[in-house]
C-alpha cells in the first residue's frame, strides 16, 4: 500500500441537507465532523495513521512511514533507523520489523524509525509522487521520464530524509544514524554508503552505519573478482559489463558520477559498513543471476563473505565489519531481530 497523507484519509464529516419547517430557505448549515484521530508519539502503525510525505523539492514528495513526523521533529529522538524495504516495494513491512527491532534493542521512544516507499507505476503513486522502473531504484537512477518532473534520483530522495534528521532545530539530540536495507534494499545501501554525501556534511557528534543485509550484489571497488583458485584477478573476456554500475565504477549514472572515483573508493572503505549474512540464504529465488552479479558469487551467503575478503586482500584497513546470523535464511525480520542483528542495528 502506498502511504498517502492522513488528512486527505481524515476528512470532517458533514450532516446533509434536508428540509426543516420553520426554516424558509429547507437548508439546514453543515455541522462540523469529528476530529481526525491524533498522531501518537511514536507511531508505530504501518497505515495511514504513521504515513508521511516527506517533500522532495520541485513540488514533489515521497511516501513513507514514520514513527515521528519528519517535518515536525522531536526533541526526545537521538537515533534514527532508516529501514529500505526489499524488490516487493513492501515499506510496511519493513515498518513493522524497523519498529520491532527497536523495541527489542529496548531504545523505543528515542529511536525514529522511517520506511520510504520507492514506487514504480504498478504502486499507483499519486500524481505528484516520482517513481521509477523496477531495477532503476535500487540502482539510484533517476525517476521516470513519464512521471512527475523534475526527475530525481533514488539515492538522491534518501539524502533528503538524512537531511531532515539531521536537522537541528528538528531532531536536535540526534546522535546516531543507521540506514539498513535488506535484499534489495541492501543493494541499495551498499552504494549508498558510497556515493552520498550526507555523512560529510553531518554535524559534529553524528555518527553514521550502514546495515546491508543480504543483498543480491555488492559495488566492487576494482575490476578484480574471485577466481576459482580463490585469488582476485581480472576475469577473462565474456562478460564485457561486469565492472559496470552498479557491480563496479564503470558507466556510473548520474547520481553517482557526480562523485569522482577515488572519492566513491575512500567513502565505501572508511565508513561503518556492517555485511549482515544468514548462513541459510543460499537459495537462488530472485538471486540477481546476471553475468556481472554471477563473478561475485553463487548465493547471497557467499557473495557477502566474497566481498569481505576481497577488501582484506586490496585494503585491509577497511571499514567493513562481517556479521553472520546461524540459521536464518532471506528474512529480514528474523535477521534483524536476532541478536547478531541487533549488535549490527544498534551496538558500539
Amino acid at each position: 500500500m502506498s502511504p498517502r497523507s492522513s488528512l486527505s484519509l481524515f476528512s470532517a464529516l458533514g450532516i446533509g441537507l434536508g428540509a426543516c419547517s420553520g426554516d424558509p430557505g429547507g437548508a439546514q448549515p453543515e455541522m462540523p465532523g469529528p476530529d481526525p484521530p491524533a498522531r501518537p508519539v511514536p507511531c508505530t502503525f504501518a497505515n495511514a495513521t504513521c504515513a508521511e510525505r516527506i517533500a522532495l523539492g520541485g513540488g514533489l514528495f515521497l511516501p513513507a512511514y514514520t514513527t515521528h513526523l519528519l517535518t515536525a521533529g522531536d526533541a526526545a529522538v537521538t537515533r534514527a533507523l532508516i529501514v529500505v524495504h526489499g524488490n516487493n516495494r513492501n515499506p510496511d513491512n519493513y515498518f513493522d520489523s524497523g519498529v520491532m527491532a527497536v523495541a527489542n534493542g529496548g531504545a523505543a521512544g528515542t529511536v525514529v524509525v522511517v520506511a520510504p516507499h520507492f514506487q514504480t507505476s504498478d504502486d499507483d503513486p499519486a500524481a505528484d509522487e516520482p517513481f521509477w522502473s523496477s531495477a532503476g531504484w535500487k540502482r539510484g537512477n533517476l525517476s521516470r521520464p513519464e512521471g512527475p518532473t523534475p526527475r530525481v534520483s533514488s539515492y538522491a530522495a534518501l539524502d533528503r530524509i538524512v537531511e531532515l534528521l539531521l536537522d537541528a532545530r528538528r531532531f536536535p539530540a540526534l546522535r546516531q544514524v543507521v540506514v539498513a536495507g535488506h535484499s534489495a534494499g541492501g543493494q541499495v545501501l551498499h552504494r549508498f554508503a558510497a556515493t552520498s554525501g550526507e555523512e560529510a556534511a553531518a554535524r559534529a557528534g553524528v555518527r553514521f552505519r550502514y546495515v546491508v543485509t543480504n543483498p543480491s550484489t555488492y559495488l566492487y571497488l576494482g575490476p578484480e573478482r574471485e577466481g576459482r583458485e580463490g585469488n582476485f584477478t581480472v576475469p577473462a573476456g565474456g562478460c564485457e559489463d561486469y565492472d559496470d554500475w552498479h557491480y563496479g565504477l564503470g558507466d556510473r549514472n548520474s547520481y553517482a558520477d557526480a562523485v569522482d572515483a577515488d572519492t566513491i573508493r575512500a567513502r565505501l572503505v572508511r565508513r561503518d559498513v556492517r555485511i549482515l549474512l544468514g548462513d541459510a540464504d543460499t537459495l537462488s529465488a530472485s538471486l540477481d543471476q546476471s553475468c556481472g552479479a554471477n563473478l561475485q558469487g553463487t548465493n547471497r551467503y557467499l557473495r557477502g563473505r566474497t566481498l569481505v575478503r576481497f577488501l582484506n586482500d586490496f585494503d585491509p584497513a577497511h571499514a567493513h565489519t562481517e556479521m553472520i546470523v546461524p540459521g536464518v535464511g532471506h528474512s529480514s525480520r528474523s535477521m534483524w531481530l536476532s541478536p547478531v542483528g541487533r549488535e549490527a542495528l544498534f551496538g558500539n
